[in-house]
């Protein structure tokens, strides 16, 4: 387990779990294809069209994704949640979230 990274989850105060390295890189080497793909220009903060175009979905999608992380003391976050905050009325996403976003949405089970 010393290889292992602990990902901030993207939750505010939520402690990490435990991700493995190689996902880590390959959540990187992805996100970056979609920065490049989208020609959007890597920078610490993205606003939501910019994230819409990343992602290929809606604003109301994303809307979705980031009302899901809004509670910051959720005892088993949702994986699908998206961490961002309001500048005014409007949601700002980080790098490093949308960075575990896709860690988490590698390595997620889904129920069947």
């Amino acid at each position: 387990m010393s290889g292992l990274k602990t990902l901030s989850g993207g939750f505010r105060g939520i402690p990490g779990e435990e991700c493995d390295p190689e996902i880590l890189h390959r959540a990187k080497i992805q996100l970056r294809e979609l920065l490049d793909q989208a020609g959007i220009d890597p920078a610490p903060v993205y606003r939501p069209g910019e994230v819409c175009r990343l992602l290929k979905i809606s604003p109301t999608t994303l809307r979705q994704l980031c009302t899901l992380a809004e509670h910051p003391r959720v005892r088993n976050p949702n994986p699908r949640a998206l961490d961002s905050f309001l500048v005014g009325c409007h949601h700002r996403i980080r790098h490093t979230a949308l960075l575990d976003w896709l860690v988490r949405n590698q390595t997620f089970q889904r129920e069947s």
